[in-house]
């Protein structure tokens, strides 16, 4: 095997699995992270529970015990930077992967920027399991780009008193409305469908809908922003355009694979749904040696898969790269 380690794309879950994987079959890897371990879920809102329950979000065969069958996010952190440490995942912070092609005589040449700045270097295989929360998608209106305007939710402490326009209708809106609501935010909802998603927390999604009903949150359905000015945002839906006050707004719309990371490595997007090219059994991208894990497989369907349904994918990866390493043996 070449001593050159596998070049990971993202230091969470799915990164911090591959590399665990790796390393029980004997190749090194090293998780490449545009932060650090674990950046995504440390900008998660400081309040979130995951949905999914502790048995499906365990990794690397370490059990993830929490009192609660939904754990925090601190106990997720703690959780995943335990396995990290327990099974001694490298990781490069500071270092993203800005492309992967295939490299002369074999292996990837893999070109990275950061800290360190521009970087330039060749690997065995890389595998890309960047997820998506670090991508979200903003809103395409005039006065988007304003300093007010937040892509993220962390905390509703500083908007006590406030009036709050909060963007969108899954679970990330619906947790900030709610959030900023309790810190005594004024709160508005827009959301562009007709009523909340169904895919909203089954224990968030009630207590959102008895405050608007109790008129504590404010709701537009069917409704979109139009417009965002220094202390109001107009929103159109089906009685027309009116201003809302809003001191700060959080589009919190949703999110997308990084589609141009995958163009510059050469991967190929397929169908509707921008389904980066892969070897269902290998997880091997249509570029040979670079291998894709976690939610970036289901493209823009960012619903479809999370760290319960995808936990097998680092074996999967591991398996392929673990065979394609292996010499050959020669007959006699």
């Amino acid at each position: 095997m070449s001593a050159a380690p596998v070049a990971i794309a993202g230091a969470g879950p799915t990164g911090i699995a591959c590399a665990i994987e790796l390393s029980r079959r004997g190749v090194d890897a090293v998780c490449h992270d545009r932060g650090g371990l674990l950046e995504s879920i440390q900008h998660f809102p400081e309040e979130m529970r995951w949905f999914s329950t502790r048995d499906l979000l365990d990794i690397a065969g370490v059990p993830f015990t929490t009192p609660d069958p939904h754990p925090t996010r601190l106990e997720a952190l703690a959780y995943y930077r335990g396995v990290a440490e327990r099974f001694g995942v490298r990781v490069e912070a500071e270092s993203a992967i800005e492309r992967v092609t295939p490299a002369p005589g074999g292996g990837v040449e893999v070109e990275t920027s950061g800290r360190r700045g521009a970087r330039r270097f060749q690997a065995p295989a890389a595998v890309l399991a960047t997820g998506f929360f670090h991508n979200p998608r903003r809103l395409d209106v005039p006065g988007a780009d304003r300093p007010h305007v937040f892509a993220r939710y962390v905390s509703g402490y500083p908007f006590h008193g406030r009036d709050v326009v909060v963007v969108g209708g899954k679970n990330g809106a619906a947790e900030a409305a709610l959030d900023l609501y309790r810190h005594g935010a004024r709160v508005t909802l827009v959301h562009r469908g007709a009523a909340l998603s169904e895919r909203v927390k089954y224990w968030i999604r009630p207590d959102l809908e008895n405050r608007i009903a109790a008129g504590s949150i404010r709701a537009f359905f069917s409704s979109r922003v139009v417009q965002i000015g220094p202390d109001s945002v107009r929103v159109a839906g089906p009685s027309g355009e009116l201003a809302v006050p809003a001191e700060a707004v959080f589009a919190l719309v949703g999110y997308v694979p990084d589609f141009a990371l995958f163009e510059r490595c050469g991967i190929r997007l397929e169908g509707p749904n921008r389904v980066p090219a892969h070897d269902s059994e290998t997880l091997e991208s249509n570029v040979p040696n670079l291998y894709l894990a976690g939610a970036i497989l289901g493209g823009t369907e960012t619903g479809r898969i999370f760290v319960e349904n995808s936990r097998h994918h680092a074996a999967l990866v591991a398996a392929a790269i673990e065979r394609r390493a292996r010499p050959a043996v020669t007959g006699t």
